[in-house]
């Protein structure tokens, strides 16, 4: 019997009664079933991101930069079962399953590491008369909910390379996973989770592209962050 997984929406880990068999493209076997999210659990993913918003802006640095090296432990404690997810999934040899795991440990201990260096800078304002001994103070800030949509082909990486920055930044982030491949990116989530990002600043919604549109219309979303084909990203653009 294929194992299910949890979607995580909003804080919460649940089911919905809209299931989705994962099959495994080399031979059709079930690699694992798991759910889509629906209107109700799209909203509440929305809600949780905006409303952890500003606890997230008041993380220090160092706070976000542990849970990041979390991250980064916790892929290595699950790394050969994240890689034969991935294999199972997706299809992709064991081998380069194996280093895209890797490289998603790279790019969690990179965000880990720049969630420091996130200043600012200093510029001269005296270039021009008048001006003398006045400079402008640069700072970044946070944006807001992030939504990140990834395609199949890096199940883990690319989730990575939209949920790392979002979290060294201090932004909530909500993912849309491909429909073929949610598995992995769910347990991404597990580690997540289990490093202590604060409740509700990560959602993993599987869902209908349908049922997306919901997401990336709705104004509490401030950056959208989208893999994939030319043609839906043009799409997107126009719609955003």
């Amino acid at each position: 019997m294929a194992e299910r997984y949890q979607i995580l929406a909003g804080g919460r880990w649940l089911s919905t009664p809209d299931e989705s068999e994962v099959l495994n493209p080399f031979d059709g076997s079930a690699a694992g079933v798991t759910y889509l999210a629906g209107p109700a659990e799209l909203e509440s993913a929305l809600a949780a991101a905006a409303g952890s918003f500003a606890g997230l802006k008041a993380m220090s640095s160092y706070e976000r930069a542990a849970v990041l090296r979390r991250v980064v432990e916790g892929i290595g404690e699950r790394a050969e079962e994240l890689a034969r997810t991935i294999c199972v999934e997706s299809g992709k040899p064991i081998r380069e399953a194996r280093g895209e795991v890797c490289r998603a440990q790279n790019t969690f201990e990179i965000a880990a590491e720049e969630a420091k260096r996130l200043g600012g800078e200093v510029m001269p304002l005296d270039i021009m008369p008048g001006n003398d001994g006045r400079f402008a103070i640069i700072r970044r800030f946070p944006v807001g909910v992030v939504l990140g949509i990834t395609p199949f082909n890096f199940p883990l990486n690319l989730v990575a390379h939209k949920v790392a920055p979002a979290m060294a930044c201090g932004n909530p982030i909500i993912i849309k996973p491909a429909q073929a491949t949610p598995i992995t990116a769910l347990k991404l989530a597990q580690i997540i989770d289990a490093a202590g990002w604060p409740s509700g600043a990560l959602s993993v919604v599987p869902c209908t592209n349908e049922n997306a549109q919901a997401l990336f219309l709705d104004e509490r979303v401030k950056k959208l962050s989208f893999t994939g084909s030319a043609k839906v990203g043009w799409m997107l653009k126009a719609m955003a």
